[in-house]
């Protein structure tokens, strides 16, 4: 094991839940039906989180979790939260200042998993824990060694020059290089990650709340910006990019078809369990190598926290809801099967991928939590920050200079500048 990775480790990113579930409920209080509203929709499908419930049922007799699947999470869930009808536990919502998640999140009680827990001080606000994390994510590039031997690379790209030319090789063998999944919206946020890896500053968003073209080509988001448009003008993309084929590109990535995709680890997974319904096992075929953002030959990695349970301020049964997110993270593998590095500090992992592409020894970017003054400024410049469809719209724009110009117009007038 390369030192950086044993550090980083140590420090950052160890986990697997090998810890064992203590009662901290009176089994007495923890009892009824709770509802239980996950972005998960993958691990409904497959019969896991079915499989959670029936252990904690066993575990609390009387106690029952109603597990409901939401794919657009962010939008349905800020609706729903905003009705007041949310369920008893659900993720906290990266779009709220930590200043009010009193209003809408109970603290969580009587868990025995702070003291071994990441992450667990950005959602403490007065002293009170409002969520902890399912795990730790680590973004970078995921890929099909298989497509990579067909098109003959030898190499892993280690600039962005050489990415170019392994896109240009996949092509030249049929192979498509990369799948952004423009059509689905969401999966634009990952390039507002891009630039905390080009700088290699965690707290990067923080420096664009006092430059007021933070969108300009010698800019880091602008950089980030261009990378994109880069791939998608060089035909390196999927070649449809209005519908959703999120699940269609896991398949794609499973079978060698598609090459490449850019998100955290989590993924691996379920591009895997994609290639086990058409009957292709790609678990040894799926590694992770540092996504190469220029030519510095400087290679970075975003690690940060995948999203948190949180207990609904108007749960009828908190008492339950508790029991249900601390059974979650002490008891079952639940961060392992969803293809994270899990939360608890106190154990070791051995997830392939992650192992490979810290093998490579990047530099380790820890994203810092957003500061609710930049959250509001994006809002303010109508960016949905953190799902990204503003990015494809520049992407689509017939006149990519004048969205640029937009953009930065809008966080200009936003922050006063």
């Amino acid at each position: 094991m390369h030192g950086l990775f044993k550090a980083a480790m140590t420090t950052a990113i160890i986990a697997t839940s090998s810890t064992s579930f203590a009662q901290s409920y009176d089994p007495d209080r923890v009892q009824g039906e709770i509802t239980f509203y996950t972005h998960f929709g993958n691990l409904v499908d497959s019969g896991d989180w079915q499989r959670w419930a029936d252990e904690f049922a066993e575990a609390f007799p009387g106690a029952s979790v109603d597990v409901v699947p939401v794919s657009e999470y962010r939008r349905e869930m800020g609706v729903r939260i905003a009705t007041g009808d949310y369920g008893d536990v659900l993720n906290v919502l990266d779009s709220l200042p930590p200043a009010d998640y009193h209003q809408f999140y109970a603290p969580i009680v009587g868990s025995t998993l702070e003291d071994d827990y990441q992450f667990v001080d950005r959602y403490t606000v007065d002293g009170d824990i409002y969520g902890y994390v399912y795990g730790v994510v680590a973004e970078a590039i995921i890929y099909n060694r298989t497509s990579f031997e067909r098109a003959g690379i030898e190499e892993i790209p280690t600039t962005l020059t050489e990415f170019m030319e392994v896109c240009s090789q996949l092509q030249d063998a049929g192979i498509t290089p990369m799948s952004i999944n423009m059509g689905a919206g969401w999966p634009m946020q990952q390039w507002e990650k891009v630039p905390l890896m080009l700088t290699g500053d965690g707290a990067f968003y923080e420096t664009m709340l006092s430059d007021p073209a933070p969108f300009n080509a010698d800019r880091p988001f602008g950089q980030s910006i261009a990378l994109l448009r880069q791939l998608f003008e060089a035909g390196c993309t999927e070649p449809d990019y209005t519908a959703d084929n999120w699940a269609n590109s896991r398949t794609l990535t499973a079978a060698g078809e598609s090459a490449m995709m850019f998100f955290g680890n989590w993924a691996v997974p379920q591009i895997a369990a994609a290639g086990d319904v058409i009957g292709v096992d790609a678990y040894d075929d799926l590694g992770m190598f540092p996504f190469p953002v220029d030519d510095s030959g400087v290679l970075s990695v975003m690690v940060g926290p995948d999203w948190a349970l949180g207990v609904a301020s108007n749960s009828d049964n908190p008492d339950t809801a508790n029991a249900w997110i601390e059974f979650l993270f002490s008891s079952t593998d639940v961060a392992e099967t969803a293809g994270f590095i899990p939360g608890p500090v106190s154990a070791t992992h051995d997830i392939a991928a992650v192992n490979e592409l810290y093998g490579y020894e990047p530099r380790l970017v820890f994203q810092e939590t957003p500061s609710s003054e930049f959250k509001q400024a994006m809002a303010d410049a109508r960016f949905d920050f953190q799902y990204g469809a503003y990015i494809r719209d520049v992407i689509l724009a017939d006149d990519y200079d004048a969205a640029i110009a937009d953009l930065n117009a809008r966080w200009a007038a936003a922050t006063g500048q």
